[in-house]
């Protein structure tokens, strides 16, 4: 049974029409639907039908349309829906037979949908709801009533259908709205929220004047036939057409994420632990977690990317891949891997501020999807909590060297060493299957050697494939010679080590310096500069020696930079050995001066960064001559993309930050954390993937060391810089804070330029709470400080910011006064977003006499 009011009113049963009658019994049958479950009196019935000339015989007629209502439903063979009360009558229907209820209850969940952000599953609900619709509702009929409940419904009507385009738009499916945008605003020529798509759909495409014009002819609507101006939305959206604003540009939609590397080519055996995790992996689990547990160097990752490529297809929305560095010093925080799988999930869109923010969005976009997660080297279960899925549909692989038996519902999968036939056919893949087989007894005899860890067996097979000129045996006799090593590739960490260290031992004086320089780095990734800078040479000869470790398995290639140089990364375990052998093989000086030497260079290239991407803030300036220039090439890639520069070295630059702040090499952590907060933010764009977390993160991390090694005048400028921090987040009160411990560290220092950048951050934070004469004050003494300072593009922007001040406070002559001296001032620097800044303050301020 289906009962139709979203048109002509109609009674479907097995999707034939079933014959009401005339108008009258129609009325009564829709006055009834309208409420049901509710008794409707006779006398109000009455009403409905005749309004307000009801014949004599009003309540038999009444009876009569009744009667031939119910005889309507027996002949069909539905069951009885209107039901005798002593009172009136009452329809009682099933669940989602009436038309108006199903659209009703879609609508909800469309809107709930476009809460949540899943606009592509609110667009499609709205449709579903707006198909139910085949004419005017209630078909026209009625008393003002049921005219007043079909205004209604047709209302509601015209807001799905807005809901549903915003849905679209939101989506970027934007493709043939404007013809139906443009139809729907002629209908509807004072609907404001149709009037702003079509202006947004027009200006993407290019017909900015078209989108101007159709916001003037709704003005004109709105004034002549309404008497008012239009409202902020449409007015808000117009001035940014006006400037060309950006963010009103298309969605770009971004394709599933497939970020698997490739599995090793010489993966072998592990026929049993394969089935296993297949199995549970494209079971019936809603949401399997699987974790693969065993000591370094046994074949976790290798393990866990060739399962996830088999099962890819089970996955059709994506893959996720994720290293964790839980082996290494600085494991990944979850707010960190966050923030970047926000940005592959959501391309654009700036990542919230807080871990359980951050993990409520991701979970909210992975809602309804089948992806599959890969977390590698995972340090411990809090770190992977916050990056599991939060609903049915996804898989996760977890790998770690821990057994994360904490995680609640995850198979733990403990994975052991490669039996001797294995061991010997991975030996032979990787080596080549002819020289294995030419000598078996040798090659059995490296099998045992390495213990059946896979590591250590493709360690040795690289080196007989680097060397064909090497029989098997010689390699076996060299192992043979190493009796305590091969004790330890046996047991444990000692033997990853122990492998390990057969080739470092073997490699050129050069190439083991630089090995143990990059370990001590700790980096995630090696870009070729960053080994020039540890080994003092040129990036050619960087990049020999590098590809030197990636022959010997010591090294791998992540991917290619701007300049079309590889980026390298060493394995964890690698990564480990290589800094233990710098503890041990280099004097602390040494160590130091290589440190400040890479550092130096990303130092060097924030300042050109800082240069080149000016914020509209005073730069702190926390060190000087502790910068290094790096190759010109490598500036011009980072200045050619600042942002995607960021991107791949911003992980790079936390560790780095905390390598120093460990290292206790208080001044360049200063530096460099200080340095990073400077070009944070470019104009209002974020540079980073999340620059807040960036940002406290490194400034924590120097903050500690400068006061460990008593840097008054570090922990000032890291003070300041927290207290901007919080100034950028809109929590001023804490930012106030903050700025005042700078303050009186500065004034101790008797560090003018410090004490005049943190007075005018202090009279910013104070002119966003309102507090008009605090800024005042604050603003007067850093503009004295810095008039003295000679620094025209500071003292420029403490006057825009004293003018800003002086026009909320309704003073115009002395907010033209400071406006004009700021403008002067950045004329004279040079500083053209500077004067753009000032101008645009200027343009609501009268001028002055004269």
């Amino acid at each position: 049974m289906q009962l139709r009011l979203l048109g002509p009113i109609e009674l479907l049963s097995d999707g034939h029409q079933v014959p009401l009658g005339g108008t009258k019994p129609r009325v009564l049958f829709a006055t009834l639907l309208l409420t049901s479950g509710r008794v409707i009196t006779v006398e109000r019935l009455i009403e409905a039908i005749w309004q307000d000339a009801p014949p004599a015989s009003a309540r038999g007629v009444l009876q009569t349309y009744v009667a031939s209502l119910r005889r309507a439903f027996a002949d069909a063979g539905l069951p009885e829906v209107i039901v005798s009360h002593r009172l009136g009558y009452a329809a009682e229907i099933p669940p989602d037979s009436l038309d108006k209820d199903v659209f009703e209850r879609l609508v909800d969940e469309g809107r709930r949908a476009a809460r949540d952000g899943s606009h592509q599953e609110a667009a499609r609900s709205f449709r579903t709801a707006l198909a139910l619709w085949r004419g005017p509702a209630l078909g026209g009929i009625g008393d003002v009533y049921l005219r007043a409940e079909s205004a209604r419904l047709e209302e509601l009507r015209l807001a799905a259908l807005e809901e549903r385009i915003a849905a679209d738009l939101a989506a970027g499916e934007d493709d043939g709205l404007i013809d139906e945008l443009s139809e729907l605003v002629t209908a509807h020529p004072a609907r404001e929220r149709l009037r702003r798509d079509l202006m947004v759909l027009l200006y993407r495409a290019g017909r900015q004047a078209d989108a101007l014009t159709a916001y003037q002819r709704g003005r004109q609507v709105l004034v002549e036939e309404l008497g008012i101006e239009p409202g902020p939305e449409l007015r808000r959206v117009h001035e940014a057409i006006l400037r060309s604003d950006p963010a009103l540009l298309r969605v770009v939609k971004a394709a599933p994420p497939r970020q698997l590397p490739g599995p090793p080519p010489d993966f072998t055996a592990r026929e049993e632990e394969l089935a296993e995790l297949r199995d549970r992996l494209t079971g019936q689990d809603s949401m399997p977690i699987c974790v693969i547990f065993g000591p370094g160097g046994v074949g976790k990752s290798a393990l866990a990317l060739r399962v996830s490529h088999e099962i890819a297809e089970h996955y059709p929305d994506g893959q996720l891949h994720v290293e964790l560095r839980g082996t290494t010093e600085v494991p990944a925080t979850p707010q960190e891997v966050l923030g970047r799988l926000l940005r592959d999930l959501e391309p654009g869109a700036l990542p919230p501020g807080t871990l359980e923010e951050c993990a409520a969005r991701y979970r909210t976009l992975l809602a309804g999807r089948r992806k599959l997660i890969v977390l590698e080297d995972a340090a411990a279960e809090r770190q992977v909590r916050p990056l599991l899925p939060g609903a049915p549909g996804c898989g996760v692989i977890v790998t770690s060297r821990n057994r994360l038996t904490g995680l609640a519902g995850a198979s733990v999968l403990d994975l052991g060493l490669l039996s001797d036939h294995a061991a010997l056919h991975l030996l032979g893949r990787v080596a080549g299957p002819e020289r294995v087989a030419a000598d078996p007894d040798a090659a059995a005899r490296i099998v045992r050697q390495c213990g059946g860890l896979p590591l250590a067996l493709r360690i040795a097979g690289a080196r007989l494939a680097s060397r064909r000129h090497w029989p098997v045996a010689r390699l076996a006799d060299r192992l043979a010679d190493e009796q305590g090593r091969l004790d330890e590739l046996a047991a444990g960490d000692q033997e990853v080590r122990a492998g390990i260290a057969l080739s470092y031992d073997l490699l050129p004086p050069e190439t083991r310096a630089t090995l143990r320089r990059l370990g001590l780095l700790g980096l995630p990734y090696i870009p070729v500069w960053v080994a020039a800078a540890a080994m003092e040479s040129g990036l050619d000869e960087a990049e020999q020696v590098l590809d030197q470790l990636v022959d010997v398995s010591l090294a791998g290639v992540v991917d290619a930079d701007a300049t079309g140089r590889a980026r390298y990364r060493l394995h964890d375990l690698i990564r480990l050995f290589a800094r233990e052998r710098a503890h041990g093989e280099e004097p602390e000086a040494e160590r130091a001066a290589m440190v400040r030497r890479v550092l130096g260079g990303w130092l060097w290239l924030l300042e050109r960064l800082s240069e080149a991407l000016p914020s509209g803030w005073i730069p702190m300036r926390a060190t000087v001559g502790l910068s290094r220039p790096v190759d010109p090439e490598v500036a011009r890639m980072a200045l050619a993309d600042p942002h995607g520069w960021f991107r791949g070295e911003e992980e790079s630059l936390i560790v780095a930050v905390e390598l120093a702040a460990a290292m206790d090499l208080d001044d360049i952590a200063v530096g460099l954390a200080s340095a990073l907060s400077s070009v944070a933010f470019e104009g209002s764009r974020y540079v980073f993937d999340n620059p807040f977390a960036t940002w406290h993160r490194t400034h924590e991390a120097a903050l500690a060391v400068a006061r460990r090694m008593d840097n008054a005048p570090g922990e000032a400028t890291l003070l300041a810089g927290l207290g901007h921090l919080h100034y950028e987040r809109d929590r001023y009160a804490e930012s106030r804070e903050y700025l005042g411990q700078a303050l009186s560290l500065f004034r101790s220092a008797r560090d003018a330029r410090g004490e005049a950048t943190t007075l005018a951050t202090l009279g910013a934070a104070c002119r966003e709470q309102g507090y008009l004469p605090e800024a005042l004050h604050f603003l007067d003494r850093a503009s004295a400080l810095w008039t003295g300072l000679a620094d025209p593009a500071a003292l420029a922007h403490v006057r825009r910011l004293t003018g800003s001040v002086h026009l909320e406070r309704g003073d115009y002559p002395a907010c033209r006064a400071d406006l004009d001296a700021a403008l002067s001032l950045y004329q004279e620097a040079g500083n053209r977003r500077g004067e753009g800044l000032a101008l645009a303050l200027a343009v609501p301020v009268p001028p002055g006499p004269g």
